[in-house]
């Protein structure tokens, strides 16, 4: 169950150095026309895109290890998928101010 935790964390940190690097990776971005595209904060964007995906990572992997050390293996396995669940909503919301379209 930790190394699943800690697989999953991987993945979303390395993507979060992807989408950095790489912002036609972001869904919505890659498919929008060039001249929408000029209206949208890349930058920005793909910063904090980074900055979250790090986040629900180092949540995903720091989280479920701690609850086990604890003896709360139960709740350590919810908590393998709710960093990622809570932080895309909240990539979803919060990235809209990046949007001028």
């Amino acid at each position: 169950m930790i190394f699943a935790a800690i697989f999953m964390g991987l993945i979303e940190i390395g993507a979060g150095f992807l989408v950095r690097s790489y912002p036609d990776l972001i869904a919505g971005y890659n498919t929008m026309p060039p001249e929408r595209k000029k209206n949208v904060d890349i930058e920005g964007l793909s910063r904090f895109m980074r900055n979250c995906l790090v986040a629900m990572g180092l949540a995903t992997i720091v989280t479920p290890g701690l609850l086990a050390a604890l003896g709360l293996s139960g709740m350590a396995k919810i908590f393998i998928a709710l960093p990622t669940l809570a932080g895309t909503v909240y990539i979803l919301i919060k990235a809209q101010k990046y949007d001028h379209n």
